[in-house]
C-alpha cells in the first residue's frame, strides 16, 4: 500500500491507497523536524491511526514536510519514520517540492507556499532550480499566517492598535500581554500560535487597519521572493496554502500592482500529490 502525506507546521493530510485502489483519508498534527526529535516523530506517527490498516501494512511512504531541506533535519525524519515503517520504501521530501508538484505536476513555473510559513521556488523540468524564502518564523516567512499574526500581536503589545480593533481583539481573545509573551517564548510551536491570529485578521480584513497590514505582508513576500527571480515574467505563478486561499483577493491585488498574475491558488497540495504519485512517479 502507498501512503502519501503533506505536513505543514500545523497539520498533516494523509492519503492511503490500498492495493485494491481504495482511498482512505486521515489527518494528524504537523511534523516539522525543527520542533521534533526522531523519538517524537515516531511518537506522532504511532498516534496516527490508519484503520482499518496498520502501519505494518504500508509498503511505500511519500512524505512532504516543512523543514526537511537540510541534512540534519532529514536525518531526524529518517530515524523517526524508520522506527515506525521499518520495511517500507521511504521518500521524505521538502514541502516546497510537494507544493511545486501539486501546483504544476510536470509543467514549469514559480510555486509559492503561503500557509503557517512561506516559501517559493522556480520549478523547471520536475526539479527545484532556485529557491527564495523559507528562512523560518524568526528570519523569514513574510506573507505567511505567522507573519500576519505576529504583526497583530506586536501592535497589541506596543499599544499601537486602533481602539476599535483593540476592543474586538479583547472580546475575541481576552488575553493579557503576559499570557501572549508566555505562549510565544515558553510554549512549543510558537509559529503555530502566531499564525492562529491570522484567522482574526481575515474576519475583519475589510477594516483599513487590517487591509494595510495584510497589504504590507504580501508586498514583502512578492518583492523579496517573486520579483527577484530572473525572468520571473516568463513563468506562471501559483500559490498553495490557507493564507493564499483565504486572502486571495488581497493577494491578487498586491500582485496586480506589480503587474503579476497568479493563475491558480489552492488550499492543500494533497490532491495534486495523489495525482502526481498515481502516475507512478
Amino acid at each position: 500500500m502507498k501512503l502519501i502525506a503533506d505536513s505543514g507546521s500545523t497539520k498533516t493530510d494523509w492519503i492511503l491507497m490500498s492495493s485494491s485502489g481504495v482511498r482512505y483519508d486521515f489527518k494528524s498534527e504537523g511534523i516539522n523536524p525543527f520542533f521534533h526529535t526522531p523519538d517524537t516523530v515516531a511518537k506522532t506517527l504511532r498516534a496516527t491511526s490508519f484503520e482499518p490498516f496498520s502501519h505494518a501494512d504500508v509498503d511505500e511512504v511519500y512524505f512532504y514536510s516543512a523543514g526537511t531541506s537540510n541534512t540534519h533535519n532529514q536525518r531526524i525524519m529518517q530515524e523517526g519514520f524508520r522506527q515506525v515503517f521499518p520495511k517500507a520504501h521511504l521518500e521524505l521530501m521538502h514541502d516546497l517540492l510537494g507544493a511545486a508538484r501539486a501546483l504544476f505536476q510536470h509543467d514549469n513555473g514559480i510555486a509559492c507556499i503561503l500557509g503557517t510559513g512561506s516559501n517559493s521556488c522556480l520549478y523547471i523540468d520536475d526539479k527545484i532550480t532556485m529557491n527564495l524564502g523559507g528562512h523560518g518564523y524568526i528570519l523569514g516567512d513574510e506573507g505567511s499566517g505567522m507573519h500576519i499574526g505576529r504583526k497583530v500581536l506586536r501592535d497589541f503589545m506596543s499599544d499601537l492598535m486602533p481602539e476599535d480593533i483593540k476592543e474586538l481583539f479583547d472580546k475575541e481573545f481576552g488575553l493579557s500581554k503576559d499570557e501572549i509573551s508566555f505562549s510565544v517564548y515558553k510554549k512549543t510551536f510558537p509559529n503555530r500560535y502566531l499564525a492562529s491570529f491570522s484567522v482574526f485578521v481575515q474576519k475583519y480584513v475589510d477594516h483599513p487597519y487590517f487591509a494595510a497590514l495584510v497589504d504590507d505582508a504580501f508586498s514583502k513576500f512578492l518583492d523579496r521572493y517573486i520579483l527577484q527571480y530572473p525572468d520571473y515574467t516568463d513563468y506562471p505563478i501559483r500559490v498553495l496554502g490557507s493564507i493564499g486561499y483565504y486572502f486571495e483577493p488581497e493577494l491578487n491585488k498586491c500582485a496586480a500592482e506589480r503587474d503579476l498574475s497568479i493563475d491558480h491558488i489552492i488550499k492543500s497540495p494533497i490532491e495534486g500529490l495523489l495525482k502526481f504519485h498515481s502516475d507512478g512517479l
